[in-house]
This record gives C-alpha cells, sequence and structure tokens, in this order.
C-alpha cells in the first residue's frame, strides 16, 4: 500500500515538537501495514475519509484499495476546523 502525505499536511508535521513527529509517522506507518488499524474512526459526513488519534494531534486521511492519502496532521483544537475549511 502506497502513502502519498499532502504539501498541507507535511508543512504541519514539521511545525510539530520532534517526539510527537517521530510518534506520528510510526502511526502512519503502522496504517501502511496493517490492514486493522486501532482508534481509526470514520469521520461522518465525509467519504472515506478517516481519522487517527496520536496523543494530542490527529491525521486526517483519505483510504482507497491501494493507496492512502494524508489529508491534513495536526493538533486536536484545530484540525475539525481546518478539516471545514478544506471541505467546506
Amino acid at each position: 500500500m502506497k502513502i502519498i502525505i499532502s504539501s498541507r499536511a507535511e508543512k504541519e508535521l514539521r511545525k510539530i515538537s520532534k517526539i510527537d513527529q517521530i510518534a506520528i509517522i510510526r502511526k502512519i506507518r503502522s496504517i501502511k501495514d496493517s490492514s486493522t488499524i486501532l482508534n481509526e474512526e470514520k469521520l461522518s459526513g465525509y467519504k472515506n475519509i478517516f481519522r487517527v488519534r496520536i496523543g494530542q494531534y490527529r491525521v486526517v486521511y483519505r483510504k482507497s484499495i491501494n493507496e492512502i492519502y494524508i489529508i491534513l496532521i495536526g493538533h486536536r483544537k484545530d484540525i475539525y476546523h481546518l478539516l471545514k475549511q478544506l471541505f467546506g
């Protein structure tokens, strides 16, 4: 399975502390390697968009058969507002 990270998600990831970056990257790799993901939740109102929790941070992604597209990475207080701006 291929993982693609959006430029916006990559930019947000760089702003996060190194320890949290490592935890987020490990979780993203586990999404790739595992067919069942712990703490994965489908976001209501969106088609094929999921989120996974890593401490105070959230990773929002879209799944398809052979790829995972990371849409947003951010703090829990901001992520849903950013998602609403992105998808309207």
